[in-house]
This record gives C-alpha cells, structure tokens and sequence, in this order.
C-alpha cells in the first residue's frame, strides 16, 4: 500500500480535494482531525500541551481553548515550534496506527491529509506527495468568509506558512483549486491523479514482487 500525502496552504480547498478522493473509494486519513481528537480531555496530547502551556489554554468546560493558543503560538515563534515539538510526534504516532489497520485491507493507497507537510519534514514518509494549490490572494478571500477571521489574521497565518511556490517545487504532483475551476474540473484532477497512483501501486507492487529477495 502506497502512502501518499496531500497538503496546501489554508484555504487552498484540501478538504474539498480529500473528499474527490474519499468518494473514489481511496482511505483518507487527516492530520489535523486527528490532532483534534488527540487534543480532547483524556488523551496524553491533552495533557502535555496543558502541562506545557497551563490553564489559560483552557476554556470553561476544562477543553483547549484553541483560540487561545492559536494567539499564543503565533505571538511567539518559540511557543510555535514548542507546540509543535508535541504535537508532530503524536499526531505521527497515530496516524501510523491507522496506517498498519489499513495494511490489511489489500487497498492500493492511502491519502493522508497534512496541512504542513513540508513544515514538519514529514515528505521522506511518503511515497508521493500531492499538493492541493491556488493563489495567495485568493486563500485570503476564502478564508475571511469561511472562519470569519481578519484579513491580519489570515496574512498572519499565510507568513507562518511555507511559501507557496516553494511547496509546489517540493511536491510530486499538484491540483490547482484556483476559483474558476468548475466541480467538474477539479472532480477530473482528482481522478486523473486516482488513476496514476493506482497504476503506480500496480508497479512498485509488481517490482517488490519480483525482487530477487522475494523470488
């Protein structure tokens, strides 16, 4: 089973792209859900970020208060990279776990979604890495209406990000998600893309298959 990864920017439509995929039969794992579900009361990432950051990340229920920390980490690159340093390994963790689950489903591929990929130095994982991609400007339009937050605060989320030229250098392959791409259009990318992993499974397959050590 080929594991290939799926990122963009913020407002770049990964979700939308995932979700093309997920419809086509493909297993989707996304990082930032299972952040979410790793950062609940109960959990061992829960408690460290608390332990960490204290309780003023928490709101009234005793749940993360991710506005908070959000504020937090983006004042502070040092409290940023502090967070990370305990959020990666998990999230990583977890996501290896589902993984090993759907190594036995004789699926061709898996498509794990994480935002910040190359930010985390996570490409070496992955067989194939797939960047979902529109304009600067554009992601700044989608992501005021959608989260209602400032044009400052999505700028400031931007300048935290890899510089999106820079990613789609890294990446192996892209889907643009640029406004005037139809549903159609994108439902196309997306099963073209479908197609050569599939038939690139079929080959890596093949090739171990045949490797002297397996013959």
């Amino acid at each position: 089973m080929l594991q290939v990864g799926l990122t963009g920017g913020i407002g770049c439509g990964k979700s939308r792209v995932a979700g093309l995929f997920a419809s086509l039969g493909v297993p989707v794992l996304d990082a930032d859900t299972i952040n979410r579900e790793l950062q609940s009361p109960g959990h061992d990432l829960y408690a460290a970020i608390v332990d960490r950051f204290g309780p003023g990340v928490l709101d009234a229920r005793g749940h993360l208060d991710r506005g908070a920390l959000r504020s937090r980490i983006f004042a502070d690159p040092g409290e940023r990279q502090a967070l990370e340093a305990l959020v990666h390994p998990a999230v990583e963790a977890a996501i290896e776990e589902r993984l090993t689950a759907l190594s036995d489903e004789n699926v061709p591929y898996a498509l794990i979604v994480v935002p910040l990929l190359f930010e985390a130095e996570w490409e070496g994982r992955f067989d194939h890495v797939i960047v979902v991609h529109c304009e600067p400007a554009e992601q700044i339009t989608r992501v005021t209406r959608r989260d209602g937050r400032s044009r400052a605060e999505v700028e400031a989320i931007l300048e935290a990000q890899m510089d999106p030229e820079e990613r789609r250098r890294r990446a192996d392959s892209e889907i643009r998600n640029s406004g005037d791409a139809s549903d159609a259009e994108l439902a196309t990318q997306v099963a073209d893309r479908d197609a050569a992993l599939r038939q690139l499974a079929t080959t890596t397959a093949t090739r171990v298959e045949n490797h002297p050590r397996n013959t």
